[in-house]
């Protein structure tokens, strides 16, 4: 059976409106605001976490005992997720609850009543989930590697390299004027789209109408803030080194100490037609931990399993990173290893040896592996309708269409050996050569299937 097509349609205020037909009892919905912590300034630090944690608080029509109950009782599969380059409000409920999830998303987007009462309650539940997130250095170290390599003039993380977590200090002085601010300027209708998977299209638009389209277009002036807020990202680059034998040890006795080593370059867009040949080579590298139960579907035959995990049996840890944005990306790997002299003096000639040889040595067999591996992975997180309906929101609100899996599946299949030693040498070398592929738009598509 062929997929379903995604119908769009964009409302006189600029809000559009996604969706794409499939069977199932459920239907994902969702609402995607483009906004994120790269848009924050200084004032702003900090909203875009505090917003997504205040998410299901009281609002103009329902209390947050309200809210709660209402979610329960359509099974309470909701969530609100805030990222770099997205604010995310999703849900997946029965067909015949999908009025009231469009009525709540509508709620918890628009009206939301920021009371400072529950702006209290939030700050002490998020302090504790900075203290649990610090002691996790998988989630923390990214992180600093963003700061490190976006900065502004002065040297201080700006855009992509403003943390995902809002701080401590600002934890303790966010006010409910600087969220309510921060709404004001980027929760606009031609920054959002609606979403959703498994409903006819015209209901899905009826049903946003009603709760997004009596929102004003956006005025001249907030046009000419978001305008003066919304700066390219700078990579600059750089090291730290942070020293911690100081600190407390864990609290979990099954913990080692270990020492963490990343290495990222600047990378590409997600416009550029290379991001297939980038991510294939990423899952051709793959990696893992030093122990994993499992054969080659958990990538054990991934070059760095291979030729790092299986050789040096001192490295706990090596994974490549691979991180995508509007106008810029980051690409690189890590590792982690005893906190010994030896294992340090050893660590950076072997990660870097992994680097040079991508942009000389690829295997018919590893990059036929790579392919299929990634294409599954691609396929199965696919067949869950709340990541679904994030990747419909998500193209459309990025680059005004969707892509289909199958088309992203032809792509990845086209790629020789040779495109990936060339993205390769592009990030790793820094050569400075546009990629020759030269993929078809999802119009240039239709208009081909209807010759």
């Amino acid at each position: 059976m062929a997929p379903s097509e995604t119908h769009i349609t964009t409302l006189p205020n600029g809000l559009r409106i996604a969706s794409q037909d499939a069977p199932g009892h459920f239907v994902a919905c969702g609402v995607y605001v483009d906004a994120g912590t790269r848009f924050e300034n200084d004032e702003l630090a900090g909203c875009s976490h505090i917003l997504d944690r205040t998410t299901f608080k009281s609002t103009k029509q329902f209390t947050t005992e309200q809210i709660v109950q209402e979610l329960e009782s359509m099974g309470g599969n909701c969530i609100a997720h805030s990222s770099r380059e997205a604010i995310m409000y999703q849900g997946l409920v029965f067909r015949h609850d999908l009025a009231k999830m469009m009525k709540m998303l509508g709620q918890v987007v628009r009206h939301p009543l920021l009371l400072p009462e529950e702006m209290d309650d939030t700050r002490q539940t998020t302090m504790y989930e900075i203290q649990e997130l610090q002691q996790r250095p998988e989630m923390i170290l990214p992180e600093h590697l963003h700061a490190v390599a976006f900065r502004n003039a002065k040297g201080e993380p700006d855009t992509l390299g403003r943390p995902l977590l809002c701080s401590m200090e600002r934890l303790e002085v966010m006010s409910t004027e600087a969220m309510r601010k921060y709404r004001d300027i980027w929760y606009t209708p031609d920054r959002m789209v609606v979403a959703g998977i498994g409903m006819d299209h015209q209901m899905l638009v009826d049903l946003a109408s009603k709760e997004f389209g009596d929102m004003p277009s956006i005025s001249p002036a907030t046009a000419k803030l978001q305008s003066e807020l919304r700066a390219p990202a700078r990579y600059e680059g750089g090291i730290t080194i942070f020293d911690t034998k100081d600190l407390p040890p864990s609290p979990n006795p099954d913990d080692k100490q270990l020492t963490h080593v990343y290495i990222a370059f600047e990378s590409l867009p997600i416009s550029d037609p290379d991001v297939y040949a980038l991510a294939t080579l990423t899952s051709l590298m793959g990696g893992g931990g030093s122990f994993s139960a499992g054969g080659p579907g958990k990538g054990m035959y991934t070059r760095l399993y291979t030729q790092v995990l299986n050789r040096y049996h001192w490295v706990e840890n090596c994974n490549m990173l691979n991180f995508s944005y509007l106008d810029t990306g980051l690409f690189g790997i890590q590792a982690s290893i005893p906190p010994s002299p030896e294992a340090h003096a050893q660590i950076i000639p072997v990660l870097c040896d992994q680097l040079l040889r991508m942009t000389t040595e690829i295997g018919a067999e590893e990059l036929s592996r790579a392919k299929n591996q990634l294409k599954s992975n691609l396929l199965m997180s696919l067949e869950a309708k709340v990541v679904e309906c994030e990747d419909i929101g998500r193209q459309i609100m990025v680059q005004g269409h969707r892509l289909s899996v199958a088309e992203m599946c032809k792509r990845i299949e086209s790629l020789t050996a040779e495109d990936l030693k060339r993205v390769a040498r592009r990030i790793v070398l820094g050569q400075d050569v546009q990629s020759p592929l030269d993929f078809a738009t999802p119009q240039d598509l239709a208009d081909g299937q209807a010759k």
